[in-house]
């Protein structure tokens, strides 16, 4: 990631990216100056138009979308609850497009305070590389030109609202400042090119060197600066909304050290800063920020402990020393690497020695589609949990486990990771992750969860008439669905019969004593009911009635006479 802005007393960054300095702010400040400007209602681009200085060179184009953008940033703040900065005296915020490649950068802009001397709200400029040094970057992030113009401008609008409510006094402040303009650029701009944007976990969250022009959070500028942490940022926003930063700010700006004033604006929200730095150490482990292409990004592992395919306690590990608002992660293999051996349920335990004064709250996640972090169960200075395993060979897919120092007073702590898995050889399994949630087109009909009898026709006369050699009752019932069916002839059960959805050939024989009584067709005991239930049998449905007779006997022919011949 190509390190983006820089904070700097007006004189000295005048002098830095060599360009002509006048005294335009009604406070005292120095603005750039160049051969054209372009105006818009909040902002007066500068720029150079002399195609014998490539270095310095852009165009009308290039400084209306460097306008544009700014706007556009500019009514996202306001619309966020920002203060509007203050007036310099023209009413205008100044944006330089000019040649930053010489030393003391590179860099992709610079932004220049009024400052020191004026007390905030402050005022100050923006300078911005011209479009043929800003593609460079925009290559290295995996961004289009007018993707990384929008966001580099974005975030240096946002440090002029900063600044209309809090300046930082001196540079191992900028990081509150510095983090929260990153996000809120990404917001600006669409999130270009943030893949490899969010700095190693194990850097302080507050790291910034006290010493003018020093670094000493990381070699590579960008890494090293506040800008690199925006995803803490983007995380409280997700929680108490865009504006939440702002009260921060008011904090730092009464006084309040930044650590102090994030931690006293998370406080005011009923949280903690030990709390939601726990949630952005697992946050970092899952990719969870609601920003999609931070979904698959994680970070580098301390070690990778590999479970093995029986009992066992695994080895420990002694993770390496964490400062205070940094993490670091351990992840766990399953099985032993051998995707061609059976393998079997298991569980693995997992205790965490926690050092006094870390406010560590451990997470542990199983890196698969649907799967969320789940908190180590604390208890004194040990965090502990068990969950469900196997021996199976899962690629390169990993358990994560969150080791975060959430403290603001404990340096170098030492954490020790122990394991141990215990395999059940009865249980085989399978590495199989459960697949994906089906998506459902049209409307959605809820399906009834009560115990529903089906509905039946019956073919056939209403007449039924037996045989006395045969009494059997043959039915073609047509059903809506399984259940069953209960026949009774007059107070005498038939019996019951399974039904399924369709026609049904169903039979229910007549005991030979009730023949008699169904010769007489008037009598009440020749009514067939037939009335389905629900498979249970708990619920009935309406029935069908039929009449019931014995078929008279065929009449007998009478018997020849023989005669006798006389």
């Amino acid at each position: 990631m190509a390190f983006s802005r820089a904070l700097w007393v007006a004189f000295g960054a005048a002098l830095a990216i060599g360009i002509v300095a006048s005294p335009a702010s009604a406070l005292g400040g120095f603005r750039p100056t160049g051969d054209h400007t372009l105006q818009t209602a909040h902002f007066l681009v500068t720029y150079h138009t002399n195609p014998k200085t490539l270095a310095s060179y852009s165009t009308e184009t290039d400084a209306g979308d460097i306008a544009g953008y700014a706007e556009q940033a500019y009514a996202l703040y306001r619309s966020w609850g920002f203060p509007a900065p203050p007036n310099d005296g023209d009413g205008l915020i100044d944006i330089q497009v000019g040649d930053l490649s010489q030393p003391p950068g590179p860099y992709e802009s610079l932004i220049t305070s009024d400052g020191p001397g004026f007390p905030s709200p402050d005022t100050g400029y923006i300078a911005i590389a011209i479009p043929a040094q800003l593609q460079g970057y925009a290559t290295a992030d995996g961004s289009t030109l007018l993707q990384e113009e929008q966001k580099e401008i974005s975030v240096d609008v946002f440090s002029m609202f900063a600044w209309a409510t809090w300046l930082p006094a001196t540079q191992d402040q900028q990081w509150l400042e510095e983090g929260a303009a990153q996000w809120a650029g990404y917001v600006a701009s669409g999130y270009p090119g943030v893949g490899g944007s969010v700095a190693p976990p194990d850097i302080e969250l507050s790291c910034r060197d006290s010493l003018a022009a020093h670094q000493m959070c990381d070699l590579d500028p960008f890494t090293d600066s506040g800008y690199s942490r925006w995803a803490f940022f983007q995380m409280l926003a997700n929680e108490y909304g865009p504006s939440f930063v702002l009260s921060a700010f008011v904090n730092a700006a009464a006084g309040q050290p930044p650590e102090t004033a994030l931690s006293n604006a998370i406080a005011a929200k009923g949280s903690s800063l030990a709390s939601q730095f726990n949630a952005y150490a697992s946050d970092m482990m899952t990719g969870n920020f609601g920003v999609p292409a931070l979904t698959d990004v994680r970070p580098t592992p301390e070690a990778n402990v590999l479970a093995g395919t029986v009992t066992a306690t695994l080895p420990p590990v002694k993770v390496t020393p964490t400062n205070h608002l940094a993490a670091r992660y351990v992840t766990f293999q399953r099985g032993n690497g051998d995707g061609s051996q059976a393998c079997f349920a298991a569980t693995l335990s997992i205790n965490v020695a926690i050092p006094a004064g870390t406010s560590a709250q451990p997470y542990f996640f199983w890196d698969v589609v649907g799967s969320k972090p789940t908190p180590l169960n604390v208890s004194g200075s040990t965090a502990s949990i068990t969950v469900p395993w196997d021996t199976c060979d899962w690629g390169t897919t990993r358990g994560w486990l969150s080791i975060p120092n959430a403290g603001t007073s404990v340096e170098a702590a030492n954490f020790t990771v122990t394991s141990s898995v215990t395999v059940d050889p009865n249980t085989p399994a399978t590495a199989t992750a459960p697949p994906l949630p089906t998506s459902v087109w049209g409307t959605t009909i809820p399906v009834p969860t009560a115990d529903v009898p089906p509905s039946i026709d019956v073919f056939g006369p209403e007449l039924l008439k037996l045989s006395t050699a045969d009494p059997t009752i043959r039915l073609i019932v047509e059903s809506s669905g399984p259940g069953t069916l209960n026949a009774t002839l007059g107070g005498a059960t038939l019996g019951s019969a399974s039904l399924r959805a369709g026609n049904n050939d169903l039979r229910f024989a007549v005991p030979k004593g009730m023949l008699t009584t169904l010769r007489r067709s008037a009598s009440a005991t020749n009514i067939l009911t037939l009335t389905p239930a629900s498979t249970s049998g708990s619920a009935s449905g309406s029935p069908v009635m039929l009449h019931v007779v014995i078929a008279a006997a065929p009449k007998a022919k009478p018997k020849a006479k023989k005669h006798k011949k006389k």
